[in-house]
């Protein structure tokens, strides 16, 4: 009985002597690798897998997307966006995420653009902004996170003198509104 530990030893320091250091690495790496993959990538697999049957148990198969008929989808869709004469409304919206932001802009420029056989018109907007650049981004951010049917165009930044925190900064944005 005591014979077969010696063995084991025995084959295992043999083996170890043939595939040298090279050997000893690539099987701990593929331990590694194995456990890694047991530990981590198996259980977020299910764990995505049963957050998505989740979700899709949430949604009434009436809302569900393939379900639903392709015009069905598209006034949808429509409805997403803003009529035109609630234009004020997303302008008050996108005018309070610069005030908690503490940006603030000159007068600027607004163009309703209309096309008749699109059922969306663009509002082209144009704002002059003073502001630091940190403010400037939370604020374009918050706007387009809070109005999704707000484009961000351009953004050009300006400086007069390098040690200058506040930036001049023309922002360019298309409000999208839905036509009745």
């Amino acid at each position: 009985m005591t014979l077969l530990p010696q063995k084991l030893a025995w084959y295992s320091r043999r083996t170890l002597e043939q595939i040298g250091l090279p050997g000893v690495v690539g099987l701990g790496l593929l331990a590694f690798c194995a456990i890694f993959y047991l530990g981590a990538i198996v259980p977020t697999g299910h764990e995505m897998a049963s957050l998505k049957s989740a979700a899709a148990a949430k949604v009434p198969l009436s809302q569900q997307p393939d379900q639903l008929s392709p015009d069905r989808q598209l006034t949808e869709f429509y409805g997403i966006f803003p009529k035109l004469q609630d234009k004020s409304d997303a302008l008050d919206k996108l005018h309070e995420a610069a005030v908690a932001q503490g940006v603030t802009f000159a007068q600027g420029e607004y163009h309703l653009l209309r096309n008749g056989a699109d059922k969306l018109a663009r509002y082209e907007i144009v704002l002059p902004i003073k502001s630091d650049y940190l403010h400037l981004r939370i604020f374009l951010s918050q706007a387009l996170a809070d109005m999704p049917y707000l484009s961000l165009d351009s953004v050009e930044f300006q400086r007069q003198k390098i040690s200058d925190t506040v930036l001049d900064a023309q922002v360019k944005m298309t409000l999208f509104l839905a036509e009745e």
